[in-house]
């Protein structure tokens, strides 16, 4: 019976359940720049088993199950979940980097999450741009998409984090995590622009607010961190010729962190709207990672950003951003466990 479950969940898993690597993660190193190791070395061990365990699940998948997995990352609305895939490698690296020094794992991670990308990109546009028939844009659109920005702004953090270890010069290694942060950028307010039409111009339900919407904000906080990270970096490198682009790079950054500032209410009400008017159940689902990831984000890249711009008065905000983060991982953490154990309950024998 046991190996009837692991067969399930091998054929079946979603690629949005490594949201919760992402999840996990940020929250682990928004509790590690604020000081609390208590807290966030036993969320990295957690994160390292989890990540273990989904990757033999994803390996057997792959091999077993190839052509199911092929249809679900050509589609317009499973296809863009395949993208927590590098997010949650390229978190887990950062997390490898900062809490454990261990820049050769963290490499390791760097190139699978890298590689990943590449698959994961052209065979997911080109999948959905020769397919012959297309869902419209309400009901083929959402909030997932932007995980193509986070995924991408993930490499940009990592990579350059790792820029005094990579095996090539320092300005080949920024000149990379700049191109991926500008192009992170770019994607943002295409598919951002496709979203805000979708929402303010055709119907929306209630049950249809999923919390994937959360990565309108996610998807702009990881921008601002990965933006930080860089102008950090390339002030204390030398020799890279792109001291000249750091203006630049501060205002998206700027842009980036007020634009995260901005959807923080917009979607809090939109939540008040759904549970509280509409009276839409708040019940577990694995997207509920999705919305603790944003929060985390957004307490590192306030924190990052109130640094690399000396901006102290910012890190209240990203201290009070913490905790609303670590209280919204230990729900959603509990409702997986509760929906486990139910769901261990119900097997027969």
């Amino acid at each position: 019976m046991r190996s009837s479950r692991l067969q399930q969940l091998t054929q079946s898993l979603p690629p949005v359940y490594f949201s919760f690597i992402m999840a996990t993660g940020i929250v682990s190193i928004g509790a590690h720049v604020a000081g609390l190791e208590t807290i966030s070395i036993p969320l990295f061990w957690l994160n390292k088993a989890v990540y273990v365990y989904l990757m033999i699940l994803l390996a057997g998948r792959l091999l077993f199950f190839f052509p199911a997995l092929l249809t679900e990352l050509t589609s317009h609305d499973k296809g863009p979940g395949f993208f927590t895939i590098v997010a949650g490698s390229a978190v887990l690296g950062v997390q490898y980097k900062l809490l454990e020094q261990n820049n050769e794992r963290a490499m390791m991670l760097l190139v699978f999450a890298v590689v990943v990308w590449v698959l994961v990109v052209y065979t997911f546009f080109v999948g959905t741009i020769v397919e012959s028939e297309k869902p419209t844009l309400e009901k083929g659109l959402n909030g997932t998409w932007l995980l193509l920005v986070v995924s991408t702004q993930s490499l940009a953090v990592l990579g350059t984090l790792l820029t005094p270890h990579l095996p090539y010069s320092a300005a080949v290694g920024l000149l990379s995590t700049v191109c991926a942060f500008l192009l992170g950028f770019l994607f943002y307010f295409i598919f951002v622009t496709l979203i805000l039409y979708r929402l303010l111009f055709m119907p929306e339900k209630a049950e249809n607010f999923t919390p994937p919407y959360w990565i309108d904000m996610g998807a702009v906080a990881i921008t601002t961190l990965a933006g930080a990270t860089l102008t950090e970096t390339i002030k204390t490198t030398v020799g890279t010729g792109l001291v000249d682009m750091l203006p630049f790079i501060k205002g998206i950054s700027i842009l980036a962190w007020a634009t995260a500032t901005w959807w923080i209410p917009l979607i809090i009400l939109l939540e008040i709207w759904q549970h509280g008017v509409k009276r839409v159940p708040l019940t577990y689902s694995p997207p509920y990672w999705s919305l603790v990831f944003p929060l985390g984000m957004y307490t590192v890249c306030t924190w990052r950003l109130s640094e690399a711009l000396r901006l102290p008065f910012l890190r209240p905000a990203a201290h009070a951003c913490l905790y609303v983060a670590l209280i919204a991982w230990a729900l959603t953490f509990l409702g997986l466990c509760i929906q486990t154990a139910r769901s261990l309950s119900q097997q027969p024998g």
